[in-house]
């Protein structure tokens, strides 16, 4: 029997258990969400509810609602005037358990300590509310209100160059400038733009390919998508004109691009695309695992692929085997004539060669295969239709057999210059052009047994980490890296591109010769397992973790030591399982009379405690990982202003 969040409480304070004496809402759990449309002061309660969800907004007692959009344009829900401190998300699709990839926005405080969120809409569409507390301590009654506006001035996510979309792929990039506005130089591009960046993989030339753009756009690509667009930097100014443009440029492997597009939509696209358009092409195939019920939508799809199974409307999928023997794949409760078809494989070259199986029919109208797979490979999933039929489905995915251990590295992102390349990075000012040289230990295997070692978590998902997310990597300056762009490019000297770092809690004042400290949060998913904690300041901004009053005298404070290692060992012990917020103990800061401003620091969350790095007594050593690496735990770099009172 789930406790309620009154009960949750009481065990908190009393120390002793709980029973909820009171039913939970109708609406406590996701599966249960009450379907709404527009409402006006919509009254609900928490008091008795319980908690659960994906987490990645909030914490707290939590109720749902699952949202039928009756306009495209912008939905506004609100709990304004509610009668505690609340908290409120929104994901698309109410068919499947949320994620914090589904997530379209989270909000605390807009009215006083209440909330409210803003997010674009298709009519027709379903989107699942959760309504709950800043924390496990506020719950209480409340007011619901939803309103749509199918007239919106919402500007797309990537309006400016700085929150440009990351993309792996320039294979059908999405062209929607609606509601957008004008930044950048204005010497190439003059109209609403929107923006993208993109890493070569490869050496020669690369096409851009824009689906479906049936206008007239203007595209300019610069060579760095660090620093602003400027005339000096851009190497491709033109018009396009046509359906389905292409653009042809010379590329260096490993050089970041930033890519500027304007123009006008016409009445063929719909202002918002449902979310199914991320996958419309193969090349942008969404990575996915075992599965229920999640949601699709074929209806503004084209067609792509080799056509050995279907020709109509389809999306794709690759699916990362979670065991060894069968996997089943199914679209039956779909509403719409379905077909599906399964490849060997993640690439997207699909031939009939690398076809498993096709299916129409299997469960009525509607397809399901069932395969042999191993555990890790990768299989590509095409979703479509029979002729040109289309709609929206569920898709569901299971596996059956021996699950394998689950290994998914992570490391730092500060700049090191012993790297693969062997190419000098620089720590001040970050980026370049080299001031002071980077020694920080973030590369684990540089290709030589000497020197330290940055750290590596080997399986950062199974006991613990920091925040809420974790981006694995293989390896920090090379190889695969699940958010598209690794950790640290020597080749352009690109250092803090890690997306997973979200536990240091911001932002964090440290005076010159003060005790301080600072918040954290710990994610525990494997509670009972032993923890430390350490950090790392570079007081001196001299590139590396390595000083304290010992070595430099430089750093003094009449207070007590210093040590650029500034949390030893904090030990973690029985944290409940969930998100914990957690204080450093207190410790010392120092700055140089005249400092850069920013500074490297780095925490690292592992189950064993620091010892003395790889390689003690070598430069670089502070804040190195030990040689076979850490079993779990998480480490990340932060490069930021330590408040200004220095």
């Amino acid at each position: 029997m789930k406790l309620t969040i009154v009960a949750i409480i009481l065990a908190l304070l009393l120390g002793i258990p709980q029973v909820g004496n009171s039913a939970p809402p109708a609406n406590d759990d996701r599966q249960d969400a009450e379907s709404v449309g527009d409402v006006t002061d919509l009254a609900f309660d928490t008091t008795e509810a319980t908690i659960d969800g994906s987490e990645a907004c909030m914490t707290g007692a939590n109720i749902w609602y699952c949202y039928t959009a009756t306009c495209s344009g912008t939905a506004t829900a609100s709990l304004c005037g509610s009668a505690f401190d609340t908290k409120i998300a929104v994901y698309y699709g109410c068919g499947s358990a949320p994620t914090s990839g589904d997530m379209i926005q989270c909000s605390d405080d807009f009215c006083g300590r209440q909330s409210e969120v803003a997010f674009p809409v298709t009519a027709g569409h379903s989107y699942l509310i959760e309504v709950g507390g800043y924390n496990i301590f506020e719950f209480g009654s409340g007011v619901l209100n939803i309103s749509c506006d199918d007239n919106p001035a919402y500007t797309p996510y990537n309006d400016d160059w700085f929150d440009a979309d990351w993309v792996s792929s320039l294979h059908g990039l999405d062209v929607d400038t609606t509601h957008a506005t004008m930044d950048g130089p204005g010497d190439c591009v003059e109209g609403p733009n929107i923006w993208y960046c993109y890493t070569a993989s490869s050496t020669g030339e690369v096409t851009i390919t824009l689906d479906g753009s049936g206008f007239d756009l203007e595209v300019a690509i610069y060579e760095d998508y660090n620093i602003f667009p400027s005339w000096d930097n851009r190497i491709f100014c033109e018009n396009i004109r046509g359906q389905q443009p292409q653009i042809t440029f010379d590329a260096i492997a490993g050089q970041g691009y930033l890519i500027e597009i304007a123009g006008s939509t016409d009445d063929h696209f719909p202002p918002y695309p449902p979310p199914s358009w991320s996958n419309d092409d193969c090349y942008d195939a969404k990575l996915i695992g075992n599965v229920t019920d999640l949601t699709f939508d074929t209806s503004y799809a084209t067609f792509d692929g080799p056509g050995h199974c279907m020709t109509s409307p389809n999306i794709w999928y690759i699916y990362t085997a979670t065991c060894t023997g069968e996997a089943t794949v199914s679209l039956c409760g779909s509403s719409y004539d379905t077909k599906l078809a399964v490849y060997n494989g993640g690439g997207c070259n699909p031939s009939l060669s690398r076809l498993i199986e096709c299916n129409d029919d299997s469960c009525g109208w509607q397809s399901e295969v069932t395969f042999d797979v191993f555990a890790g490979q990768q299989y590509l999933i095409e979703v479509g239709g029979f002729g040109d039929h289309a709609g929206e489905g569920l898709i569901s995915i299971s596996c059956e057999g021996t699950a394998p251990v689950l290994i998914e590295p992570d490391l730092g992102d500060a700049p090191d210059s012993t790297n693969n390349l062997w190419l000098n990075m620089t720590a001040y000012p970050k980026g370049g052009p080299l001031g002071v040289k980077a020694h920080y230990p973030t590369v684990y295997n540089d290709g030589s047994s000497a020197g330290p070692v940055g750290p590596i978590h080997s399986s950062s998902l199974v006991v613990a980490h920091l925040g809420k997310i974790v981006s694995d990597e293989d390896e920090a300056d090379m190889g695969p890296d699940e958010d598209g762009i690794n950790n640290i490019k020597p080749q352009t000297d690109s250092s803090d591109n890690d997306k997973g770092d979200d536990g240091v809690i911001f932002p964090i004042n440290m005076p010159q010769c003060n005790w301080t400290t600072f918040n954290y949060n710990v994610n525990i998913i494997k509670p009972g397992i032993n923890l430390w904690i350490n950090v790392w300041c570079d007081w001196n901004r001299d590139g590396d973790w390595d000083d304290d009053t010992s070595t430099n005298p430089e750093l003094t404070c009449s207070e007590g030591i210093v040590s650029e290692w500034a949390v030893q060992n904090q030990y973690l012990i029985d944290l409940p399982a969930g998100l914990n917020k957690m204080t450093t103990p207190a410790f010392l800061s120092w700055h140089p009379e005249n400092p850069s401003g920013e500074i490297w620091m780095r925490i690292t969350l592992s189950e064993i405690p620091w010892t003395g790095g790889s390689a003690p007594g070598s430069r670089g050593n502070g804040g190195s990982g030990p040689k076979n690496g850490y079993g779990t735990g998480e480490t990340e770099d932060y490069y930021f202003l330590p408040g200004e009172s220095f």
